[in-house]
């Protein structure tokens, strides 16, 4: 006998709004940034910053690591480095990278 409900775990319905945070992952995203150390190098979302989330400020994409404590704080950075797995599921405000600009040649 066939059985409908079979169909609906094997079809699934994806919302165009929701098609972007699916297919895309972290790494992707102009707000994950490579986080320099004194001795070692992460990763991080630097989108809890309010310069970089309006979007006023370019994102850089290495940044110093007591430059970015004197933006956040030590609470912030915990929060950034906890969102620093590139291959995590983008969230709601994901954005492409950007390239970096080309000098005067």
């Amino acid at each position: 006998m066939f059985d409908i409900y079979n169909m609906w775990k094997t079809h699934r319905i994806i919302l165009p709004e929701a098609r972007e945070m699916i297919i895309n992952r972290c790494c992707d995203c102009r707000f994950f940034i490579c986080i320099q150390g004194v001795q070692e190098t992460r990763y991080g979302c630097v989108e809890c910053i309010p310069q970089y989330c309006s979007l006023s400020t370019r994102v850089p994409n290495v940044i110093f690591v007591m430059d970015l404590m004197k933006m956040a704080g030590r609470d912030g950075l915990k929060k950034i480095m906890e969102k620093g797995n590139p291959g995590a599921q983008a969230c709601e405000i994901w954005l492409p990278r950007v390239a970096p600009k080309k000098g005067p040649q």
